[in-house]
Formats: structure tokens, C-alpha cells, sequence
């Protein structure tokens, strides 16, 4: 079975060999870890947040930013194609492990979780592990993790801290908004997953999303850039059979619906776990079945909720 790990050891040299013309910086660890900043104390840059993104999915799918307009604007849209989804997206892009210590907070995603197995019942559902020697984990902070913390990571993923490379970029950094652009295919996938869908029965995937603008203010930018999914992502999967799944997983659905999530996070007392669930998935979802042939599609874009959470008039 491939090792997800091992698979983006190739994108790590690229990152490393770019150094100053991507806008990042490396540093080697008094343990021997690698950290990577890709946009944390660095400004980072469009090609350096599209490597990054392309670690989080494990090296099994292609990002690009492309042109796009909306009502007579210029966005950036981040384009992704995944195969394997599955474990591309369950398991190694989702941010699902939480890293705390004293003076450091991080959401860690990447390859790296799948041989720390965060969360345990994700990688049942998809049937996968990895036992890789090298352990590559994206972490969204706003500091750089220091040795303590990677000592941390090299245990949980039964290695040693000099096997461990470790990305960091802000959240409101170019490298994070490209990677949060990216993150439609994942929604879904998330959402199908929670909805009870084996998700394994998808077998290859697109979407494109807006990439929401930077903002000073963190949590601004998080959420205008869930707006950016829930409001004008656009996925399409490839799917084994039909389901009545399908018309749950988009954000339509949701009884929230309507409201950005700046709003929402107000509401939840800044807590988007408080959020419904339903919000987290894509605007527009199309599914092609690989059997039948069919193509059905759920879900609607919303450009006036998009330019309103971007700030921009119609």
C-alpha cells in the first residue's frame, strides 16, 4: 500500500531547493527536526502555499491557482483534482489533530497523521495506516513549533524528532489562504463521511474554490474563507453508486444557511465546533456515477453572501 509519507518526500526537496524564491525559510531543530516556515515569521508565496497544499493531500492530487471573476472582480481560485480522496482528504488533509503546549497552539494535518492514526475511527472507516520511518506534518499556527513540540510528534508517530519535517504557515498567510482554497474536496468528503457514506466508495475528485482575501484579524479571514466553501465551492466526485446521501452534503442544507460565519462564530461564542455541522460542505456538488453514467447535481452559489463576506460591493 503506498505510504502518504513517503509519497511527498519529493515535494519537501522542491520546497527545500526554492528557499528564497518561494519566500520561506528552514530550520534545523536542536533535536533534528525540520521545521519549514511557509508563512508564519516568512511572507511566504502563491507557489509555496500550492506545495504545501500539495503535502496536505499526500502528493495524490494537483493544486493550481487560477483566474477568476465574479461580478466584474478578480478573484483567485484555488483548482484542486484528488484521487483517492479518501485517504488524501480523511486522511491527511483534515484538520484533526489539535497540538497544545505551553506557549504554542496548532492544528496539525498532513501525512503525518495517518501514522499517528488522529483521529482513530477515520482511518477505520477508510481502511488505511501508514508506517513510515519519515513523519510530514502542515501545521496552521501562529508561531513556529520549537523541539518540545516535534518531540511530541515524533512520539506519537513512533519515529525519531530527526525523521520529523514539520510545515508551518499562518492561517491568514498566502501559503494558508491557498491551502483553505483548496479544502472544497475535503468538506464533502467530511460531510459524506458524517452522514454515515463509505467514503471509499469515491473514487477520484475535483473542485474549485474561491481564495479568500488576507485580513489582519485571524478569525476574520477564517471565516471569510469558510464563506468561500460553504457559499461558492464547487466540488465534483466520481462516485461507484448512487446515494440519497449526496443531497445532504452541501451547505444548502443547512438550517444555518444563509448567515456568513463570522456571524455564525458570534452566535457559537467563538466556537466553530458549536457551528452545524451541515454548514462545512461545499456550495455545489456534482456527482458522476462511474457504473451508471449518471450526473446529478445539489446544492447553489451564492456570489452576493461571497462579495459581502469579502467586503466587496455588487
Amino acid at each position: 500500500m503506498i505510504s502518504v509519507n513517503e509519497n511527498v518526500t519529493k515535494f519537501i526537496d522542491k520546497l527545500l531547493d526554492r528557499e528564497e524564491e518561494l519566500g520561506i525559510k528552514s530550520y534545523y531543530l536542536e533535536n533534528k527536526a525540520t521545521v519549514i516556515d511557509c508563512g508564519v515569521n516568512t511572507v511566504g508565496s502563491i507557489g509555496a502555499g500550492i506545495l504545501f497544499a500539495d503535502i496536505s493531500l499526500a502528493g495524490l492530487g494537483k493544486v493550481s491557482v487560477v483566474p477568476g471573476i465574479i461580478d466584474s472582480y478578480y478573484i483567485n481560485f484555488a483548482q484542486v483534482y484528488v484521487d483517492r480522496p479518501a485517504i488524501a482528504c480523511l486522511g491527511s488533509q483534515k484538520p484533526a489533530w489539535k497540538l497544545k503546549s505551553e506557549g504554542f497552539v496548532g492544528t496539525g494535518f498532513g501525512p503525518a497523521r495517518a501514522i499517528s492514526q488522529k483521529p482513530k475511527n477515520i482511518y477505520a472507516a477508510i481502511n488505511y495506516t501508514d508506517d513510515a520511518e519519515t513523519a510530514v506534518i502542515n501545521i496552521e499556527t501562529q508561531v513556529l513549533p520549537a523541539a518540545k513540540e516535534l518531540d511530541y510528534v515524533a512520539k506519537q508517530c513512533s519515529t525519531d524528532p530527526e525523521c520529523v519535517v514539520a510545515l508551518a504557515a499562518r492561517p491568514n498567510s498566502i501559503a494558508g489562504s491557498v491551502v483553505n482554497g483548496t479544502r472544497v474536496v475535503e468538506w464533502a468528503m467530511n460531510r459524506l463521511f458524517q452522514l454515515g457514506y463509505d467514503v471509499k466508495d469515491i473514487q477520484s475528485a475535483s473542485g474549485a474554490c474561491p481564495i479568500a482575501p488576507l485580513r489582519k484579524e485571524e478569525p476574520m479571514f477564517m471565516g471569510a474563507s469558510f464563506d468561500s466553501i460553504a457559499y461558492y465551492g464547487m466540488a465534483y466526485l466520481y462516485a461507484g453508486t448512487r446515494n440519497d446521501t449526496f443531497k445532504e452534503a452541501v451547505s444548502a442544507s443547512s438550517k444555518s444557511y444563509g448567515k456568513s460565519f463570522n456571524a455564525l462564530l458570534k452566535e457559537s461564542q467563538d466556537d466553530f465546533s458549536k457551528v452545524d455541522p451541515a454548514m462545512f460542505a461545499p456550495a455545489r456538488l456534482m456527482i458522476n456515477g462511474i457504473q451508471d453514467g449518471s450526473l446529478e447535481t445539489y446544492g447553489k452559489l451564492d456570489p452576493a453572501m461571497l462579495l459581502e463576506s469579502y467586503g466587496l460591493k455588487r
